[in-house]
């Protein structure tokens, strides 16, 4: 009895080997691809990628536009620059048909009051610069200087606004001018900012 069961066992055993060789071996076999094989596959391959399915429930927000300061804030809401002070509104400006891109919080004239600096664009595409003061409660609107002279020869937009010290910097690029020492690039303008809220052009490089 013993040796039937140990005959049987050998028998499955060699069974079993035998199958997984043979299944080893299929695996690697290599299969021929024709040509059309491939150009049909190239075919209905947008068909094979997963389909994204659209959250009818999601509810896309764009985030708010906002700035600090200190114990300040400004933001723009729905076309409408809020400046608060510890949470409590200091004043609004309705910034009409300006898609604003850029505010700046700072204080540039050292009269403890930071300025909002906004740099936006009309539905023409033109750019549009200003501060925005506060005083006894109101929010005062300073436009910025426009572009004059040779700062104006060959300008193409792409305007941004940045700090460097004491002074607010304007960006924008340039081109086919031919008085630079470089054709075309890019042009920034340093402005200083006085307590009297009026504007100094401290310099102008070529980038």
């Amino acid at each position: 009895m013993r040796l039937i069961k140990a005959s049987i066992f050998l028998l499955l055993i060699t069974t079993l080997t035998g199958l997984l060789v043979y299944v080893q071996d299929w695996d690697d076999e290599h299969v021929q691809v024709s040509f059309q094989d491939q150009v049909a596959m190239l075919e209905h391959s947008d068909s094979l990628l997963p389909v994204a399915v659209k959250d009818s429930q999601a509810v896309i927000r764009s985030a708010p536009m906002s700035a600090l300061f200190e114990d300040y804030e400004a933001r723009v809401e729905q076309g409408i620059v809020l400046i608060t002070k510890s949470n409590r509104l200091v004043g609004k400006y309705e910034a009409k048909r300006i898609e604003v891109q850029q505010l700046i919080l700072a204080d540039l004239n050292g009269d403890d009051k930071p300025e909002c600096w906004v740099l936006g664009f009309r539905p023409s595409k033109r750019a549009e610069i200003f501060a925005l003061t506060m005083q006894a409660g109101h929010l005062n609107r300073i436009n910025f200087p426009t572009l004059k002279g040779s700062q104006a020869f060959g300008y193409i937009g792409e305007d941004s606004l940045y700090l460097e010290k004491s002074t607010i910097a304007r960006q924008f690029k340039f081109a086919n001018d031919p008085y630079a020492d470089v054709e075309s690039g890019n042009r920034v303008c340093y402005y200083q900012f006085g307590k009297d809220q009026s504007f100094v052009l401290k310099k102008t490089l070529d980038l």
